[in-house]
């Protein structure tokens, strides 16, 4: 069946991808990765690889994720940061894109492209947690919510991906997927608070109280740590602009949410 998809076809976007929102968040080892993981995120990535090949597809196109990165990776984080992922979710992308550079070096040319949080009307995860924290009362923020997120609206990364795909330059590159600017957590409840007409009040938590449980706790550490791309290549070689900030894509999604 995908080698009949792939018939007469020059691009290939490989956006599909396995993400339990319910499932408790682990630390990434050595140990084989949980079989959805495993089968969804990187299994079926060499099969739709090992097609495109076949069918001399011109470019194939990978979502992948800024969950690669490495907890400690510098911010504004760059592509050539190290990759170190601190979920199964990161690892399982990390090793698809072993494959992707497996492929290309077989001669199918390749474009990855690392998103930060994507959002938008129809998010089956992020959107309900933006649900969920509206209707709160209070919410504890870890140092007053000072710690920063990237925010990318979906139309810009769809933006992204047909860019890579008519640039010859993205040829076997890889791109981040970031808004440019990144929020602190405590303006985004504000920006929430501001799109819904309602949201929690913040409560500021001291980051002592809670960094030593880092180590242990992988949400915690994740809470502690910056999330903000650095997007000078994409910017540079690609001339990509997000267009949709944050107050805009909130209130879409609000709009548009049942």
């Amino acid at each position: 069946a995908i080698q009949q998809a792939m018939r007469g076809v020059e691009l290939v976007f490989h956006l599909a991808g396995y993400l339990s929102a319910n499932a408790p968040l682990q630390r990434a080892g050595r140990a084989p990765l949980p079989a959805p993981y495993q089968s969804i995120n990187v299994d079926f990535t060499t099969a739709l690889l090992d097609a495109a090949a076949s069918a001399g597809v011109a470019r194939f196109l990978y979502a992948s994720s800024s969950s690669v990165y490495a907890l400690d990776a510098p911010v504004p984080t760059p592509e050539e940061a190290p990759t170190r992922p601190g979920s199964h979710y990161g690892r399982s992308k990390l090793l698809a894109e072993a494959q992707v550079r497996a492929f290309q070096a077989q001669g199918l040319p390749g474009t990855i492209i690392r998103p930060a949080i994507i959002y938008g009307p129809g998010d089956r995860h992020f959107l309900p947690t933006v649900q969920r924290l509206a209707r709160l009362p209070l919410l504890p923020l870890i140092d007053g919510g000072r710690t920063l997120l990237d925010l990318i609206y979906v139309d810009d990364v769809a933006e992204l991906l047909w860019l890579a795909a008519q640039s010859a330059a993205a040829v076997n590159q890889v791109y981040n997927g970031g808004p440019g600017a990144p929020t602190s957590l405590r303006d985004f409840v504000l920006a929430l608070r501001r799109a819904t007409g309602r949201g929690p009040r913040i409560i500021t938590v001291p980051a002592g109280w809670v960094r030593p449980g880092a180590a242990l706790l992988p949400p915690l550490a994740l809470a502690l740590q910056d999330l903000h791309l650095d997007m000078r290549r994409a910017a540079a070689e690609l001339g990509f602009t997000p267009r949709i900030g944050l107050a805009e894509g909130l209130r879409r999604c609000v709009n548009r949410s049942p």
